[in-house]
């Protein structure tokens, strides 16, 4: 299944280019395609990149889309409650998930979606509880992005690098 997605992934990639690495990133942000790995598009998108555009600018729609999708699943919270993200097609959280995400929230604040967003398949979810608490949008977006960029600015500098350093 895993290589069947990434190969899903790619050809949508190389086919629409950065709309679709927006939409792709907005699913993730979403909790809708948490099983992509953005460890494997992000860097692959720039090595394959169709139209050859610069990494900061491929980082920075990355990013964008990713916090949107979050900001989509926080509104949801907002007005709906959680039964809504319950609802979202191929959205499956455990109420374990929610309860984990619920105690980061309420233990850190705008700090615990700081730090999720740095783990790898957690930073979605602190946003279903900052959204029924209501918590600052503008300071969840801050968080949110300031982490995200910072997320897949390493990610791509350590694939890169590390490909580098592999092929001669």
């Amino acid at each position: 299944m895993f290589s069947s997605l990434t190969d899903i992934g790619f050809s949508l990639l190389v086919t629409f280019d950065l709309p679709a690495l927006f939409v792709l990133f907005i699913l993730k942000g979403a909790i809708i395609g948490k099983p992509f790995p953005t460890s494997v598009f992000l860097p692959g998108y720039i090595a394959v990149s169709p139209s050859g555009e610069s990494i900061w600018l491929v980082i920075l729609v990355a990013s964008v889309g990713y916090v949107g999708g979050q900001l989509l699943i926080y509104w949801l919270a907002a007005t709906r409650g959680v039964d809504v993200i319950h609802a979202i097609p191929r959205v499956s959280i455990s109420e374990e998930k929610l309860e984990q995400a619920n105690d980061v929230f309420k233990r850190y604040s705008g700090a615990g979606i700081f730090v999720t967003n740095l783990l790898p398949y957690v930073g979605s979810f602190v946003m279903i509880p900052a959204g029924i608490a209501r918590y600052s949008i503008r300071r969840a977006t801050v968080y949110a992005f300031t982490s995200t960029l910072l997320n897949y600015v390493v990610v791509v500098w350590i694939v890169l690098e590390s490909a580098e350093f592999l092929l001669p």
